[in-house]
């Protein structure tokens, strides 16, 4: 009986898998790094500790994948935080007025926690108020369309938009398109400026700058800006190549990415990359923008807030704190193997087996 020939090759390639890692999406790493492999552990477990403090963003990854995590424990912890004296300035609370609805919450309280922020903080209290009414949360005396006016008057000669200054930043101008792509009709010539802008930005590796200085967050801004507006940053005419190459050049060996080249694992890039690359799956499965929430509101515990908490004072913008998102935990690295992975290895493991014992009998004339 005569061997097929190619089968010992196949074998071998089996055998490798023995000791090559089995390959993961970059998405899929990325979370596993900041979240670990258990995403729903992680929001009974972990995620409740930073409600308040940064955990919005989490929360909103968790709420916009297509899997139905209880967000249940998050949202009480939220609940809690506003009923505690803790003071937020107004675009902390309308963040966290975002999470409360990504958890499952209603947009009566949502509405409670955004009260009076809307405008008070600069373009970003525009940009995150305009997020609220999108998702159907009443903002006293704002519209959709009163807000997104609000928004283009403040856009720049240069078609962009920035916290201060007659020049545009690459990353307010992003969001301020984020905020705007669910009207993109009504403002087709502002988001068409913005866009303009943002592509005689572009580095020529395919990057963005932020006030002077390379960096992931930038790229992910864009191509989350993009996605919204139904634009693939990969293949846009206006951008030169797949944009989303650029940021691998901040990605480090255990997966994490750096602000700058070269630069250590930085928890502000890999949420924003993380949220990026989310904002990718969402435009690959035509859904909406990474703010434009998929899951319904229902009704949680309800929420006592202090006075002071929504009385107080005007906050002066800051370009650290509007710009950048919320710091999440330091990456560390996970240990254990998801489910999936961990089937591929054994069905090889099997495979390989099997092809050793095939190869090592005696051959029959």
């Amino acid at each position: 009986m005569k061997r097929c020939k190619a089968f010992p090759l196949f074998a071998v390639l089996l055998a490798l898998l023995l000791v090559l890692p089995v390959s993961a999406s970059e998405e899929e790493s990325l979370s596993a790094l900041l979240m670990g492999e258990d995403l729903q552990a992680y929001a009974h477990e972990a995620l409740p500790a930073l409600a308040g403090e940064g955990g919005e963003w989490f929360a909103l990854y968790l709420a916009q994948k297509d899997e139905a995590y209880d967000l249940s424990e998050y949202a009480a912890a939220l609940a809690a935080y506003f009923s505690s004296e803790h003071r937020l300035n107004p675009v902390e609370r309308q963040r966290c007025a975002l999470a409360w609805l990504a958890a499952g919450g209603n947009r009566e309280t949502s509405a409670e926690m955004a009260k009076d922020s809307i405008g008070s903080q600069g373009i970003m209290s525009w940009v995150f108020g305009l997020h609220l009414l999108h998702n159907g949360v009443e903002l006293e005396g704002y519209t959709t369309a009163s807000a997104a006016d609000m928004l283009v008057s403040l856009q720049l000669a240069d078609g962009g938009f920035a916290l201060s200054g007659q020049y545009a930043d690459v990353d307010v101008t992003a969001m301020v398109l984020q905020a705007l792509a669910p009207m993109k009709e009504d403002y087709a010539d502002a988001i068409e400026k913005g866009i303009a802008c943002l592509a005689s930005k572009q580095q020529p590796d395919g990057g963005f700058k932020s006030y002077g200085v390379s960096n992931p967050e930038s790229v992910a801004q864009v191509v989350i800006a993009l996605t919204a507006l139904g634009l693939d940053p990969r293949t846009d005419a206006r951008f030169s190549g797949d944009m989303t190459e650029a940021w691998k050049q901040f990605r480090l060996e255990d997966g994490s990415y750096s602000h700058i080249a070269g630069g250590k694992g930085n928890e502000n890039a890999c949420t924003q990359v993380l949220l990026a690359l989310a904002a990718l799956s969402r435009f690959d499965a035509g859904k909406g923008g990474l703010y434009l929430l998929d899951a319904p509101s229902e009704e949680l515990p309800e929420i006592s807030f202090p006075e002071e908490s929504t009385k107080e004072e005007s906050v002066m913008e800051s370009s650290s704190e509007e710009e950048s998102a919320s710091q999440p935990p330091a990456p560390t690295e996970k240990e254990g193997m998801s489910f999936p992975r961990k089937a591929v290895l054994i069905v090889s493991i099997l495979l390989a087996a099997v092809s050793l014992v095939y190869l090592l009998l005696p051959k029959r004339k």
